[in-house]
């Protein structure tokens, strides 16, 4: 592996992801300003994000085969360039151009981590999975933090345009800058492994269980990461700056948050005990929103930042055992599969919130009845535990 040790594997892939992300969210972080050239509602990004996924769970089935004739590198590369061109259609403010967009951006983003996984199976010493795959999967909040911190302040001083723009160029600039690791990368591409078709994953029991767990969880997290500036902005009576802000802090905690659950699964040997205690402790956090529409707004930024270290702390954990439980050679097939179902879990999430607010007049209330999906997954993924034994 040419110059692809395990720490340039994990700088890079964990970048990928990042600015990967950061494309999916832009979007939404700037949702008060672009509503306007769009003609639409700020809870319409909800169906945007919703699109968004639907394409994601669609192609992240074929990102196997993909990768298998590509390689890890030139699919990463695939991702950012059309993820790229995906913002900066965007940008253009047009109802059917925004369609093909999220289209195309969902498929970019569904090649990312089963590259990342091809990559890191090969790497990852075994007793440090957990930890390998949750520095990985800091890229995700880091990649909304970015979104949360940055976007706003650019569309502030100019325009919502220019700072899509600055997104897109952003993602093509490093897709180029991957290029010098192909060599190491995409060695197996055309070897005797590569040659075999990936593995089915589809009817193992464990699998299936972790793949409804992260479903379950993703429902969620996806919802709040898509309507939280707005319902910071309509339920908190929040400005937009200071909403972007608050999703950027709780990103960077979750994004520690990831590290801290990889560290406790790794310790346990048990990343679906860990799962089943983060559902149980987002679920607790989800019905303290209705009260906080009157809190102070240090309790109510507290509240998000816990939910930043729970809701969007289990991703890490959920790869890893993805790659755990796969069979040998099919670990871009069963982190996939799994993923094929948080990404329906995303589909379904930020639309059903889009609906049920405008019906009941706010976002809180939605997300507390939401509480039950955490709680299912926990039990799902305590249940699973004599599956995976």
């Amino acid at each position: 592996m040419q110059g692809a040790g395990l720490g340039v594997a994990l700088a890079a892939t964990s970048g990928a992801q990042a600015l990967a992300t950061l494309g999916v969210f832009a979007l939404p972080v700037l949702v008060a300003q672009a509503s306007v050239d769009y003609g639409l509602g700020v809870s319409s990004i909800g169906y945007q994000v919703a699109l968004t996924y639907l394409a994601a769970a669609l192609a992240s089935m074929a990102a196997p085969r993909v990768l298998h004739h590509l390689g890890p590198l030139r699919g990463t590369q695939l991702a950012l360039l059309s993820a790229a061109l995906a913002v900066a259609l965007l940008a253009a403010a047009s109802l059917p151009l925004g369609i093909l967009a999220s289209i195309l951006l969902g498929a970019a983003y569904a090649l990312t981590n089963p590259a990342a996984s091809v990559l890191l199976a090969r790497l990852a010493p075994p007793r440090r999975r957990n930890m390998v795959f949750a520095v990985k999967q800091t890229g995700v909040p880091l990649g909304v933090a970015v979104a949360g911190f940055v976007l706003p302040s650019l569309a502030a001083t100019f325009g919502w345009q220019a700072a899509m723009l600055t997104a897109a160029a952003t993602l093509a600039l490093l897709a180029l800058g991957l290029q010098p690791l192909r060599a190491g990368w995409d060695a197996e591409r055309g070897g005797t492994t590569a040659s075999q078709p990936p593995p089915r994953v589809v009817g193992l029991p464990s699998l299936r269980a972790l793949a409804l767990t992260g479903g379950a969880f993703a429902t969620v997290q996806i919802a709040i990461g898509a309507h939280m500036v707005a319902m910071l902005v309509l339920d908190f009576a929040w400005d937009p700056v200071s909403a972007g802000a608050l999703v950027g802090l709780c990103q960077l905690v979750g994004a520690l948050a990831r590290l801290g659950w990889a560290v406790v699964a790794d310790a346990w040997r048990s990343g679906l005990t860990v799962l089943a205690l983060i559902g149980l402790l987002s679920a607790a956090l989800l019905l303290l929103l209705p009260a906080a529409r009157s809190a102070e707004p240090w309790a109510v930024a507290l509240l998000f930042v816990l939910l930043g270290a729970t809701m969007t702390g289990w991703n890490g954990v959920l790869i890893a055992e993805s790659v755990r439980l796969a069979p040998t050679g099919g670990a871009a097939a069963a982190s996939g599969m799994v993923l094929s179902m948080t990404f329906a879990g995303a589909v379904i999430g930020p639309a059903t919130v889009a609906l049920l607010a405008t019906l009941l007049g706010g976002y809180a209330t939605v997300f507390a009845l939401g509480a039950v999906l955490p709680v299912l997954g926990a039990i799902i993924a305590w249940r699973a535990r004599r599956l995976s034994a």
